[in-house]
């Protein structure tokens, strides 16, 4: 025998034990039994799939708890296989069938389920009021979301079925047709493929409608809005449950302004024939609830009950209103201290009119380290590491420090806020800072103090007032005074914040506006003559066009007055480019840059964008967007002296939406480049421009 054909057969035989270890291997796949235990009694089945065994498991469960905690015997194993088989014919097997033997200490069964009947032709007779293909949606809308159902031949099971006509009933009552009625009838399976045809016979009646909606007792100050509630509902289809519907809303409208104990009923009277069905709303709204007291759960530590009992202090004496109280329930929540709250109003010593605001929840747990990753095209790779404590000392204040590395440098901090200032609606940072800035061609050391006290006074309007003071040191060997401005210099800042908010999100906004405009006056602390004031307004109004299509424009106009950028440090200048302003540019780089790539600002930066974003997929968008800017050097004698030498940006761009906001990588194209400047700018970072 040649060495070829020692070779050969050595392979064939190899290949033949592999053939022997599959078939080996589908053979104890096919075989793998499954077992359920209870007291005395083990089944041990076997010829199901892993999908098919947990609905049988619980099948058997629910008849070995009907059976006692008995011994196993001979009338039981009968009835689990009687059950078992009548499980897969209800499934779709309509020549399942079950065997069974005892076993010591059990009952062994085995199932061969036969051929899987299929679904054939869907057929709809009799009156069919709504479109035909949306009530077929309906009869197969159960079978078709099985998991990993066949959507061109779905497996027959007669509860899907069932549950289908039932969903078309319902349907058919919701627009009205209360008298509505199906009847599934079904041919016996043919064919190879054992396809069972379906047809759904509808029986549809006559259609009732909203007539004449009234209502009685409705409190004077609500009457408008609940009278709003009726015209909206005449001329609808007319149903139980959208009687119900009005009802809890009515309740609703109530409860939000004060009457806690209302409750409505309804009236009518339904006609043979259908037509209109005249409602009469009653409602009883009882007393108005006053807020007498504020009470929270004993297990909530010293300095939680301190922060709830500040933030929703101005509720007491008060008649009770929904939006008030939800504004301060997500005030309390905003810091952080709580993983869980909930409110209950409960009568006062029995009296329904006045009412004590009862609070439980869940604290968070108070202290928190963290390291944190990230990347931005201006200060590149980043890394953190946080501390938090939300609860230090069980004072209810919030002790927070960050110590991170990027390519400008090591910046570092710690702050103390007290979130219920004096136990008021105020908040008080305290915060003090250090940090290096080397991104360009100089490096600037500082160290900050600030104090900031805050105030949310509604929903929508905010302000806050701040005063601090900085030390800082530049030094350069590239460059000169008049471009680094003063190289040590001390300020003392003292300015304020107001912010009116009417955007649906404050991270991820789809439509609304907002406006906010800061001041802040600078001053000379130790010598440096360096004293200016810096003003800055900005806004954004966000469109919703479609579902999917969004529209949205932003401004921002920014001005210091009171000296020259050359009398100005370089870090507090104005800047303009990058990505919250105009896109074609990197990071201040719109206006004068030394040869060596430095930004020198100005007094003065004007930008304004438009764009339009489409959700290409779940959370991603895609963008196009137009940008224009300016910026001045000139000492500004009015806040609005702009420079007219405006640039532009178009591009495009993604957005991946997540918790904290998105994550956006924007490409900025220059259509009017000049010498030296870029064609355009990729810029990736988070949260939208504007």
């Amino acid at each position: 025998m040649t060495k070829n054909e020692t070779r050969m057969r050595t392979n064939s035989r190899l290949r033949c034990n592999w053939l022997l270890l599959l078939v080996l291997l589908c053979t104890l796949e096919t075989a793998q039994a499954y077992e359920v235990h209870f007291s005395q009694t083990t089944v041990t089945v076997d010829g199901v799939e892993a999908a098919q065994w947990e609905d049988l498991r619980s099948m058997l469960m629910d008849q070995l708890t009907l059976n006692g905690s008995g011994a196993p015997g001979e009338p039981l194993a009968d009835d689990l296989a009687f059950f078992v088989r009548q499980h897969f014919i209800r499934e779709g097997w309509p020549d399942a069938e079950t065997a069974w033997k005892m076993e010591p200490g059990g009952i062994h069964l085995t199932v061969k389920t036969g051929k899987a009947v299929r679904v054939g032709t869907v057929t709809l007779k009799g009156e069919m009021p709504l479109p035909e293909e949306e009530l077929k949606k309906y009869l197969m809308k159960p079978t078709l979301e099985r998991e990993d159902v066949d959507k061109k031949m779905p497996q027959w099971v007669e509860a899907d079925m069932q549950q289908g006509a039932g969903l078309v009933q319902r349907r058919l009552r919701a627009e009205g047709y209360l008298n509505a009625e199906t009847t599934l009838l079904s041919a016996p399976e043919t064919g190879t493929d054992m396809r069972r045809d379906l047809t759904l016979e509808i029986k549809a009646g006559p259609k009732f409608i909203f007539g004449q909606a009234s209502i009685t007792g409705s409190p004077p100050e609500l009457d408008k809005r609940m009278q709003a509630e009726m015209t909206e509902a005449r001329g609808t289809p007319f149903n139980e449950a959208r009687v119900q519907q009005i009802q809890k809303r009515l309740d609703s409208i109530c409860t939000e302004h004060g009457w806690l104990h209302s409750t409505t009923t309804a009236n009518y009277t339904l006609g043979k024939s259908g037509g209109t069905v005249d409602v009469v709303f009653r409602v009883q709204a009882g007393e108005r609830v006053r807020i007498t007291q504020i009470t929270t759960h004993e297990a909530f530590s010293r300095g939680a009950k301190r922060v709830l009992l500040a933030k929703f202090k101005p509720l007491t004496g008060q008649i009770y209103e929904a939006m008030e109280a939800d504004f301060l329930f997500k005030r309390a929540l905003d810091t952080g201290m709580f993983a869980l709250l909930d409110t209950k109003v409960l009568p006062d010593n029995g009296n329904m009119a006045e009412g004590i605001l009862r609070i439980t929840g869940e604290e968070t747990k108070p202290v928190t380290v963290g390291f944190e990753p990230g990347f931005d095209t201006f200060l590149g790779p980043q890394a953190g590491v946080t501390y938090k404590n939300t609860n230090w000392r069980d004072t209810g204040n919030t002790l927070a420090a960050e110590l991170s590395y990027s390519m400008a440098g090591p910046v570092g901090f710690v702050s103390l806020t007290d979130p219920a200032l004096f136990n008021t609606q105020y908040s008080a940072t305290t915060r003090l800072a250090l940090e290096q800035f080397n991104r360009f061609e100089y490096d600037r050391v500082g160290t900050a103090l600030s104090l900031d006290l805050a105030r949310r006074v509604n929903p929508a309007l905010s302000y806050s007032v701040f005063l601090g003071a900085n030390a800082n040191t530049v030094s350069s060997k590239v460059l000169t005074l008049p471009q680094t401005g003063p190289t040590s210099y001390s300020l003392m800042n003292v300015g304020g914040n107001v912010m009116y908010d009417r955007r649906d999100s404050v991270v991820l906004p789809r439509k609304g506006w907002y406006v906010s405009g800061r001041i802040e006056s600078s001053t000379d602390a130790l010598g440096s003559g360096v004293s200016f004031i810096r003003s800055d307004l900005r806004g954004a109004w966000y469109i919703p066009i479609t579902k999917k299509f969004r529209f949205a424009t932003g401004a921002e106009l920014s001005t210091i007055q009171g000296a020259t950028a050359d009398k100005i440090p370089i870090d507090s200048r104005v800047f303009n480019g990058g990505p919250y302003s105009v896109r074609s540019f990197g990071m201040r780089k719109l206006g004068p840059v030394t040869p060596g790539g430095t930004p020198l600002g100005g007094t003065s930066a004007l930008f304004a964008s438009v764009e339009f974003s489409y959700e290409v997929m779940t959370n991603l968008e895609f963008a196009v967007f137009g940008d224009i800017g300016s910026l001045g050097q000139g000492n500004n004698s009015s806040p609005l002296s702009y420079s007219s030498d405006f640039r532009e940006a178009i591009g495009a761009g993604l957005r991946y939406k997540l918790p904290f906001g998105p994550i956006r990588i924007d490409y900025g194209y220059n259509p009017n480049r000049r010498v030296g400047e870029q064609m355009g700018f990729l810029h990736v970072t988070v949260g939208f421009a504007f």
